[in-house]
């Protein structure tokens, strides 16, 4: 069987870079020497050897999730969140007993209502484990402090945020105009040589776990502001990148945006890019080119999430 060789310092990066891309064989246990993990996979990625390796089979567990035909559920920090359809309600304490047999799951909760409000936060039921909505992410080596039910995060853009900040050139100026509790800025900041990033957010738990975040990583160069990003921005005057988050809302940022940043990263959410394009064509706004777009990841069975790449004209 292959088995991919990483040096232990890398090895959560390489783990979510392989979970993301479906590489990662879940049957098998990862090994590891004084060195190197080795990660049963499917197929290599650029950068690492791959390995001949006998790896021990996991033990299935009978109520798995799978069973119940559960398509999906995240996972922040120790805590599963599901999703459960309504044709699976009568099912969903045995989901969750079978979720909690998971390391490193110790609560699961599902969720009640769509994200909403100004501070994009959603409800939550717990069902089984320990009562909490607070909870320690990890994410290529830096860890968020996150509560679920009082701030917007999605642990399933990490690889997007790299992205991101494998773009950042050295010395630039970034602002993060919607950024929660900083995993864009943290990582840009991490793993990129820019200069300063500015991390607004108008919700003050954000600001407050971004504040412990930044402690806890050690980080040196990412600004946390309080308040609303049209009144913020041009505070913070002009930059080089601008991060544009808040893909239900984005259009009504982007002239605004236009005024400050060189390249702006614009997400969306909508079954017709074509027509979001169109859209942003027909603002009143300083002048721009859209570079190009990729989807993100799927919304809905019908809409995508995409980030339309863009550089001002001015």
């Amino acid at each position: 069987m292959h088995g991919l060789r990483v040096p232990k310092k890398e090895g959560e990066k390489v783990r979510q870079v392989l979970v993301e891309k479906e590489l990662l064989l879940p049957h098998y246990r990862i090994k590891r020497d004084d060195t190197y993990l080795y990660f049963p996979v499917r197929e290599g990625i650029p950068g690492y050897d791959l390995v001949d390796c006998a790896f021990e089979e996991r033990k299935s567990h009978p109520e798995s999730v799978k069973k119940f035909g559960l398509s999906s559920f995240d996972i922040i920090g120790d805590i599963a969140v599901v999703d459960i359809p309504d044709d699976m309600e009568s099912k969903k304490m045995e989901i969750a007993q079978a979720l909690l047999q998971r390391k490193p799951i110790h609560t699961v909760v599902e969720k009640v209502s769509k994200v909403q409000g100004e501070y994009r936060v959603r409800a939550f039921n717990h069902l089984l484990g320990e009562k909490k909505t607070e909870t320690v992410h990890t994410e290529y080596g830096l860890k968020f402090h996150v509560s679920i039910n009082t701030v917007y995060f999605n642990p399933r853009l990490s690889t997007e945020r790299m992205r991101i900040a494998q773009e950042i050139q050295p010395g630039e100026l970034v602002t993060d105009m919607f950024c929660g509790i900083g995993p864009f800025s943290l990582m840009i900041s991490r793993y990129s040589q820019a200069e300063k990033i500015y991390a607004i957010d108008i919700n003050p738990e954000a600001i407050t776990l971004l504040e412990e975040n930044i402690a806890l990583n050690n980080i040196k160069n990412v600004i946390p502001i309080l308040g609303d990003a049209k009144e913020k921005v041009p505070s913070i005057g002009h930059v080089d990148r601008i991060i544009m988050n808040l893909p239900h809302n984005t259009l009504e940022f982007l002239p605004l945006a236009l005024q400050y940043g060189d390249v702006i990263y614009y997400y969306t959410i909508t079954s017709d890019i074509q027509g979001e394009i169109d859209r942003m064509v027909a603002l009143d706004a300083p002048p721009f080119n859209i570079c190009g777009y990729r989807t993100v990841k799927s919304y809905s069975p019908d809409m995508e999430m995409y980030r339309i790449d863009i550089e001002t004209l001015t």
